[in-house]
């Protein structure tokens, strides 16, 4: 519970020898009480956390009893029969920002948190939860701030021009400015693969053992493998954390020439896959004697973003170091393993965990990482400013205007951290909360 009534529930509700509200935070012993009936609901602890020093900034009290469904529906009626409305979701986060406890930036790392799939992302959060993003975010708008002061400066005594190097100063210090948010900005890629997790295509001709090789790195029977080519018809995706990352592993329809209607279906979702992912793991069959899977290559290469080629199956052919081979202009690694036998699996994996390392090794942090959507627009808009204020400031356009575009900047640098807000930018971030965080 958080709200001003807190104390006057915690007597109505609960009864002990010790009455929390007068032992703040410490957990009490004591009846949970039947608001309706006068009744007693279970034996509990009860904790009261005065504000502003709580969670939320107000009183907050907590119960803790036996966790039966029914015991905890008794307890919400009694609640609201007392007056206690629900939380909205991420109600309580939400009060703490709105009560200065956290920025709008820690408000969104409390959700990232309680989403985290990954130890990547459980770090990365909790360093935003920190402030360690937001502080970033301060030491490019503190130097914008004296920039602004002298322009204005320059403007209320206009009779007194700005001497040309202290106007060379403050086109650096823009500049700079600028090129921090450029590389908050270059962060957000990495962002989105700390939180969505590192896109990989299973891509191939039918039957190279894409579904077993899916099986494999999952460490579970997930996909229908047959020796019956074209099993896989439709689009199969799973996630999996390897290296402490997550990894989203999307199995796909062999690429073909069919004449069978689904089959067909299956390859052109296949293609339309392609460029969703950040790398293609290009599967072919050791024992292929054709050289058909070269052309389905030559297509991957227009398409694809990243090749790796994977060649199965090398139980049945141990020459196929010699015969499968992609150059590295065409594909960043080779691979030869055996989804039967295992062998060479364990140094795709690593190599798998070592392309995400090296993927976010040059993020400039894990701290300053960009996370979100929202995050990534207000920096654009900083960036489009910063950029127009440099041209004001070099003479192209008048003075009055850098001043506007740098008020800009530090507006959409402040939207961020959530010293500047909007009831609608508030509701859509914290509409995504889980009910009562």
């Amino acid at each position: 519970m958080s709200g001003p009534q807190t104390k006057t529930a915690l007597r109505s509700l609960f009864k002990s020898k010790k009455p929390p509200s007068d032992y703040p935070r410490e957990m009490i012993l004591g009846d949970l009480i039947d608001y309706r009936t006068g009744s007693q609901i279970d034996k509990a602890l009860a904790v009261f956390m005065p504000g502003p020093n709580s969670f939320t900034g107000e009183d907050v009290g907590e119960f803790q009893f036996h966790g039966s469904p029914l015991l905890v529906q008794k307890m919400l009626r009694s609640l609201f029969a007392f007056g206690a409305i629900p939380a909205e979701p991420g109600e309580f986060t939400k009060r703490a920002f709105m009560n200065g406890k956290l920025d709008l930036v820690q408000a969104e790392a409390i959700a990232d948190l309680i989403s985290a799939t990954s130890e990547q992302a459980l770090s990365v959060a909790g360093d935003h939860l920190k402030g360690r993003f937001s502080s970033a975010i301060k030491l490019v708008g503190d130097p914008l701030r004296d920039v602004l002061a002298e322009i204005e400066a320059s403007i209320d005594f206009s009779d007194e021009d700005i001497q040309p190097l202290a106007t060379n100063a403050l086109i650096e210090s823009t500049l700079k400015a600028k090129d921090s948010v450029s590389n908050l900005l270059a962060t957000y890629s990495c962002g989105q693969v700390v939180k969505e997790g590192f896109k990989v295509l299973l891509c191939g001709r039918p039957n190279a053992g894409k579904s077993s090789l899916l099986n494999l790195v999952l460490g579970r029977e997930r996909a229908i493998v047959s020796s019956v080519a074209g099993t896989t018809r439709d689009l199969i995706e799973e996630s999996a954390i390897i290296g402490g990352y997550r990894f989203v592993f999307c199995d796909s329809a062999g690429l073909t020439d069919s004449t069978d209607v689904v089959e067909k279906m299956g390859v052109e979702l296949a293609k339309e896959r392609i460029p969703w992912a950040d790398l293609v793991l290009f599967v072919v069959d050791a024992s292929d004697t054709s050289e058909e899977w070269q052309q389905v290559l030559s297509y991957l290469r227009g398409n694809a973003k990243k090749i790796w080629l994977v060649t199965n199956k090398i139980d049945l052919n141990p020459n196929a170091f010699g015969t499968f081979f992609c150059d590295s202009t065409i594909c960043a690694q080779n691979f030869y393993l055996s989804a039967r036998t295992r062998d060479g699996l364990q140094s795709l994996m690593e190599a798998l965990a070592g392309e995400l390392r090296g993927h976010l090794g040059d993020s400039s942090a894990a701290s300053h990482l960009v996370t979100n959507e929202r995050q990534r627009n207000c920096l654009l808009r900083a960036e489009e400013s910063l950029r127009r204020t440099v041209e004001a400031l070099q003479g192209e356009v008048p003075i009055e205007i850098a001043s506007a575009e740098i008020r800009i900047a530090l507006s959409a640098l402040s939207e961020i951290v959530g010293e500047t807000y909007t009831e609608d930018i508030l509701g859509r971030i914290f509409s995504k909360f889980c009910v009562g965080k």
